[in-house]
């Protein structure tokens, strides 16, 4: 993960027990997990475009500090999680 991208993560201020990662995929892939639950957030390349890649970020961040304060769900049976996808009109 590129410095800029770990900087706006510490910046989004996730609680202590929640952990943030890149994984990857097409796009930006966000993983927020808390114990045995996550949520992963893709932001599609056609979205970078169209918001541009900052904006994007910053609203995919903003997801996912929303659905941990919510309570992330469960793991998948394989251990994937669930994924949300931010795509461009």
């Amino acid at each position: 993960m590129d410095d800029t991208l770990r900087h706006q993560i510490d910046l989004a201020a996730f609680p202590a027990d929640v952990q943030v990662t890149h994984v990857p995929g097409p796009g930006i892939v966000l993983r927020a997990t808390q114990g045995g639950r996550g949520l992963e957030l893709q932001v599609t390349p056609e979205a970078e475009q169209m918001y541009g890649e900052g904006p994007a970020l910053s609203a995919a961040l903003a997801q996912l500090k929303q659905a941990a304060a919510q309570g992330l769900p469960e793991a998948h049976a394989d251990g994937s999680f669930e994924r949300l996808v931010f795509i461009g009109d």
